[in-house]
């Protein structure tokens, strides 16, 4: 018995470290090291549908799916990016622009984008 518990628990342990992605490298970051991502407690919720804010494309409607701090962008023009919340109030596009970061605003219903273009929760 003992074994399958042994056995169970290390296919657990094995899953879960191979299904999280770990936070690389990144210019907007200013980082050279990998490490996992971290599961900040108590996360924004900021799933749901959003719109573009501007400056450009305004109103044009964008969505995230959130599962804990693991997001999935996707923009105005249906481009899909996986993202992360770094923390309560920052987020970050992993496959835009390098990392693109994101400032968290209006308890979580806008999104600052270092890129100066910005979102807004429906």
């Amino acid at each position: 018995m003992n074994k399958y518990i042994a056995l169970i628990l290390g296919l657990a342990a094995l899953i879960t470290t191979s299904c999280y992605p770990t936070h690389c490298t990144s210019a907007a970051l200013n980082t050279t090291t990998c490490s996992p991502i971290h599961y900040i407690s108590a996360s924004p919720h900021v799933a749901g549908d959003w719109k573009m804010g501007g400056p450009y494309n305004i109103g044009l409607p964008c969505l995230i799916l959130q599962s804990d701090n693991y997001l999935t962008f996707v923009n105005e023009k249906g481009d899909r990016s996986r993202g992360v919340l770094k923390n309560r109030s920052e987020v970050i596009a992993l496959d835009w622009e390098g990392g693109l970061p994101g400032t968290l605003t209006n308890n979580s219903r806008r999104i600052n984008w270092k890129n100066g273009t910005w979102w807004i929760k429906q």
